[in-house]
Parts: C-alpha cells; structure tokens; sequence
C-alpha cells in the first residue's frame, strides 16, 4: 500500500455534531452504529476519488463489476475495519438485472444507479467498544494528504448549526389496499401451487419535504438508534438508512449473516413490552418464516464456504430495538481460499429475508406483483476495505430522497398461515420509528 497515516482524534459522545461538519462535502458518505449495543464502528468519508456507477440502461455491466471484484486483494496494514476502498450501496435491482427480470422504476427514481460506490483514500473510524476515533488516510491518491489537511482542521471547528427541515405531507401508499390484498392471495396461491414457500411482499410510501435531508437523518438517527445506519449523499440521490439488519461481515476468512424475520410492535409499559416479547419469541409462525430464511442462507453460504463450516449460532433469538421487537438469527461459516470479497458478497445478494424462499422463484413472484421497483430499499449499504474486510446491512427502513420528496417502503415474508389484515399493519408498525421521528 505505500505510506499510510493512523492519527487519533480522541474519543466524544456528541458524535452527531461532529459529523455535521462533513455533510456538505461531496461524496459524504457515514455508516453509523447508533444503537452501540449491537454495533460497534462508525466509518466516515468524503472526497471519493473515483466513483464505479451502473445504470439500469447499462448493456454491459461486467466490466464495472470486474472493478469491483478487484478490490479487498491488499494486505492489511493496521487493526482498524476500513483501510481504503468502496462505500455506498447496491439496490436490489441489480440483483433483478443479473437474473434477467425486468423492473420498472418510479418516474422520478428512474435515473438513480442500480450501484453507486465511492472510492476513498481516507476515514474517520468511531470505535465505541474501545472508545476511540481514528482518522486513516491510505494516500494513494496525490490529493490524499491535502484532504486529510483539511479533515483535521474541520474536526477541531466549533459545531455549525443544524439546518431545519419540514414534512410537506403524510406518507401516502403507492399501493391500494385493495391491490395489497390482490397481491397477497396471488402470492398465496403460488404457495399452494408449489412455487415457492415464503415470498417477502413490500409497499412503498412517498410524502412531500422541505430542507436537507442530512438533517432528518439526524433526527431520525437521535431518536431511533439502530446498529447499521448509514447517510450518503450521491450526485442524484441521498440515501437515508435506519437498518437494524446485517447482511454480511466479512472478516479475513470468516463469514456471517444476521437475518432478520419476525416483527412485533414494542409497548412503554412494560409488563405489556415483555407480554409481546414473550408472543414474538414463541409464535410458531414467525419462527417458522426464520427458520425458512435460515435455510436459504445456510444454502447460499454454502456455495463459497470451506465444507462442513457453516454453523448457525443463535435462532430466532428476540432482539429489542427502540420501536420493535424482531426474531434475530446469526450464522457463521469459514470463506473458501481465493473467493473475491465482492464475488463473496454478489453471490449471496440479495439477502433470502428480503426475498422469499426459493430465492430466485421468490424475486419472481415479488417482480409480477410489486407495481413498482425496489430500487436502493432491500439492496445494501456497506463497505469493501481494500485490506478484505466487507460490512453490509439490508437496506430496510431505508428512505431515497430526490427532488423534495422521500420514497420508504416496508414489508414481510408471507407464508401460508399469513393473514392479510396483520401483514398489512406490519408494514405499518416497521415504518413507524422512522415516521414518528419526523414529528
């Protein structure tokens, strides 16, 4: 790698403040564990010095993906999880592209990339188990050093003040009920028939704002604190993620996976908060839908696993978050020597708790019901450290937000014994951290 620069900043609980400071700049990308209990790193950078981009309308895309699979093949120089390399994220619709099934974006979302990674030479990486802040510069670029120059000295700047922002209207659904219900008994009946026997069905909700949308991610973020957030600012979007999900962590060669399947809603009290706690843990359908998703990843480990190493490490065990309680799963397994990080991660995206099982049948049947494309929702948010290391979340609870307008969408695995009625309001009670956050 060459020379390489490890400085420490020392360590602040006012986080939100001081990363404030950064959001402007262009290319300003921050991977946040709010919720420190289930996260550990804070990754920010800004200044990318190269941007690897794929459109919906691109013919080819193997070239860019080949850039890709080139990063993460360097030795690692320090103990710190981001040492140089690609942030940002990879919508679900590249997935579709790859599998050959079309999509059809929302007008306004129609020019976003179905992949939009930054490169850069430097971050500051927050540690809240050891309680440190680091600024890593790798300088591999000639700007590098100026750059890091000008990090410093706006790291020790006093804190400017936040810009507002106003929600313009309510979130309205871009789908009827009535078509909810429509798509429901559709995937129903591909379940009696054999398709498949889980399919993930989403809804999308627009409503109209005023501001920067830097700053409703600092609220949302302050009042609903969850381990794999993220906000980038792109050319033509800004990504605003409030994901309690990993997809994949990569780390030298070990592998792991934390589906997610299983919602209820959390109450204040709490002789009521533990009774919900106590039906999410022990309702058999919920269970049944994990273990489903369980299996898949387990199979899709399987085909870059070394044999026999695949091991699930907790089942459905009840994770508790500011807003709901969710069903957790969390399976390891030994990556085969000379698999590529990216190859690594393409070859189990899109996560199974976002689709449905089988997998592919299952992006089939949500491509013939779901009026619209997924876009960045469902895709993932993460990191690729030149070094090797890969952290990804699923882009759930995630907002796009163009052209004074903010697109959210949430949804569930709809199994056999799912009933409509309950699958529609848990679509509600997922988007209500972030809804009444806005308030």
């Amino acid at each position: 790698m060459g020379q390489f620069l490890v400085v420490s900043l020392g360590y602040t609980t006012d986080l939100h403040s001081q990363y404030q400071k950064f959001s402007d700049l262009p290319g300003f990308v921050l991977l946040q564990s709010s919720d420190t209990t289930n996260g550990r790193y804070d990754i920010l950078s800004a200044y990318p010095y190269d941007r690897i981009s794929l459109l919906a309308t691109d013919e080819d895309i193997s070239h860019k993906l080949t850039q890709l699979m080139e990063i993460g093949l360097e030795e690692s120089v320090c103990d710190l999880p981001f040492q140089g390399g690609a942030i940002g994220y990879i919508a679900y619709d590249l997935a579709c592209k790859i599998q050959g099934l079309p999509t059809n974006a929302q007008a306004v979302l129609r020019d976003v990339p179905l992949l939009d990674l930054g490169i850069y030479d430097w971050a500051i990486i927050t540690d809240h188990q050891l309680k440190t802040i680091t600024l890593f510069a790798a300088n591999r670029h000639k700007k590098t050093q100026e750059i890091t120059q000008e990090i410093q000295q706006l790291w020790q700047q006093e804190t400017t003040v936040r810009a507002n922002f106003e929600i313009l209207s309510d979130f309205i659904p871009q789908m009827s009920k009535d078509k909810y219900q429509h798509s429901f008994d559709a995937i129903h009946e591909a379940i009696e028939s054999g398709r498949c026997y889980q399919v993930n069905l989403t809804q999308s909700y627009q409503a109209e704002f005023r501001g920067d949308s830097w700053s409703i991610y600092y609220q949302v973020s302050q009042r609903n604190p969850v381990p794999y957030s993220a906000f980038i600012r792109t050319p033509i979007v800004d990504i605003l993620s409030f994901s309690p999900e990993r997809f994949i962590l990569k780390d030298k060669d070990e592998l792991m996976t934390a589906p997610i399947k299983g919602t209820i809603k959390r109450s204040t009290n709490k002789a009521e908060d533990n009774k919900l706690k106590a039906q999410l843990e022990t309702c058999d359908k919920n269970r049944a839908e994990n273990i489903m998703i369980v299996d898949l990843l387990r199979n899709d480990f399987g085909k870059i696993a070394k044999p026999g190493s695949v091991k699930v490490d907790k089942l459905c065990e009840v994770q508790s978050f500011h807003s709901v309680h969710h069903l957790v799963s969390t399976i390891y397994a030994q990556c085969l020597d000379g698999i590529k990080p990216f190859d690594a991660f393409l070859s189990c995206f899109p996560g199974g708790s976002i689709t449905g099982a089988p997998k592919i049948e299952a992006m089939k049947i949500i491509n013939e019901e779901e009026p619209a494309s997924r876009g960045v929702y469902c895709g993932s948010i993460g990191y690729f450290s030149a070094h090797g290391r890969f952290d990804t979340n699923i882009a759930i609870r995630t907002i796009t937000a163009k052209e004074g307008i903010l697109h959210l969408a949430a949804g569930g695995g709809i199994v056999m014994d799912s009933q409509c009625e309950d699958e529609y309001l848990e679509c509600l009670t997922k988007i209500a951290a972030i809804v009444n956050g806005l308030a």
